[in-house]
């Protein structure tokens, strides 16, 4: 994924202009959180659980799920914009907000080192390069080797997620999926389409930001819940049912926004 990302930046071109893709998926993220907030308090739910939901519903597969989507929709030259939402957004959330729901719901949490994790974190690597080297003329090895990696990025990762999918305890937590999976696969991406609206967004920058938007429940969330002692039932069977049913909320969303725009 760091040579994909690293390709998709040299490639593109970068500006300022494109922190407001992020920054609305900040917002977005945030209206998320507090609709499961204020929703999940009348389902009366342990604090692992609750935690779990907040989260659930708030982070989205936006890199693993959402670059591989960017790609095929909008092509290279514009993944650099789904890069942004996913790295100054959605991991910029899980790394402020999203460990500070974990660390104050979960028990016996270990403590992250949120300035390393971020700085050693590889997606974020491969961007800071891209941006230190844009422009310069690389060897043909490495520029040949970057290609490599790249191109067996979108593979790997529909096989990883394949990996990962169990159809398990769906049935137990019915009622908080169906909570997490209608925030995030329905109020996300509205919220970011009228959120991009309002604030003029390209047709492209909208439709990215809404498919960004619209992506299941982020895979990374069963890391964070098993290192802080959140609902490891709850969160697995959230993105499996998340994931399934964005099957058809994806199309279907991309299949509306062809419609208005």
């Amino acid at each position: 994924m760091p040579a994909l990302i690293f390709r998709a930046v040299a490639e593109s071109h970068v500006s300022l202009s494109l922190l407001k893709i992020p920054l609305l998926g900040y917002i977005v993220m945030t209206a998320c959180l507090i609709l499961a907030l204020v929703f999940g308090r009348f389902m009366k739910l342990s604090k692992p659980t609750f935690g779990a939901l907040l989260i659930a519903a708030s982070l989205g597969n936006t890199g693993y799920l959402g670059y591989p989507i960017t790609l095929q929709l909008f092509g290279i030259q514009n993944l650099v914009k789904a890069i942004f939402y996913d790295l100054f957004g959605t991991v910029v959330f899980m790394f402020t907000i999203g460990l500070f729901v974990a660390g104050k719901y979960g028990k016996g949490a270990d403590k992250i080192k949120i300035i390393k994790e971020v700085v050693t974190f590889p997606p974020l690597l491969g961007l800071f390069a891209a941006l230190l080297l844009k422009g310069l003329d690389l060897p043909g090895f490495l520029s040949s080797s970057i290609n490599f990696l790249a191109n067996a990025t979108i593979p790997l990762i529909m096989f990883s997620i394949g990996l990962s999918l169990e159809l398990t305890d769906i049935g137990k937590h019915k009622a908080v999926i169906g909570l997490a999976g209608a925030i995030k696969l329905v109020l996300s991406p509205l919220l970011a389409f009228l959120g991009a609206s309002i604030i003029g967004m390209g047709s492209i920058e909208l439709g990215i930001t809404t498919l960004e938007a619209s992506m299941p429940t982020a895979m990374i969330t069963a890391i964070i819940g098993l290192k802080y002692g959140l609902d490891t039932d709850f969160l697995p069977a959230a993105i499996v049912a998340t994931t399934l049913i964005s099957l058809i909320t994806i199309p279907v969303w991309q299949y509306v926004l062809r419609l208005v725009m």
